[in-house]
């Protein structure tokens, strides 16, 4: 009885410790099932993803010292070796800046809630192997997460 309980109620998604009071309870909740929903469609729901928001300092550096690019950035992916997912039972580590990430809802007039929903489902699809690095490759990403996203009644993004 308490097994399926665990089960359940296993998180998808494992936000380290932060400071940022704008992720209520209810919007890491949220993350969460989104979180849950893509790997279970992936067929990846036994692995977890590892979520950090950081500063933009922070996310400067990480830009700097894994892109070679200095500057500020609002989603970042790193995934985990096959072997390492294995072990770990984790698919990667996403981070995320905040303060680009607030910054970039309200310019593009959009809830932060959102936002965010869009970058988390964008940052797993990176991790899953998904690209967007020409337009046959970027159409086809783009329609995964506008798919996840009307799940959770979420406006597509790319029309906005």
């Amino acid at each position: 009885m308490h097994t399926k309980n665990l089960i359940a109620k296993k998180l998808s998604l494992n936000i380290l410790p932060h400071d940022y009071k704008e992720l209520s309870s209810a919007l890491e909740s949220k993350l969460d099932l989104l979180t849950k929903h893509i790997l279970i469609d992936q067929n990846l729901s036994e692995l977890t993803v590892n979520l950090k928001l950081v500063s933009s300092n922070e996310m400067i550096k990480l830009n700097a010292d894994f892109r070679s690019k200095k500057l500020d950035t609002n989603v970042l992916s790193f995934e985990a070796s096959k072997d390492m997912q294995k072990i770990s039972g984790e698919l990667g580590d996403i981070v995320m800046s905040l303060p680009i990430i607030q910054s970039e809802s309200q310019n593009l007039n959009r809830g932060l809630e959102d936002h965010m929903m869009h970058l988390l489902a964008h940052g797993i699809l990176h991790l899953i192997g998904f690209d967007h690095s020409d337009n046959k490759y970027a159409n086809i990403m783009e329609a995964q997460e506008i798919k996840y996203l009307e799940f959770f009644k979420i406006a597509n993004p790319y029309l906005i």
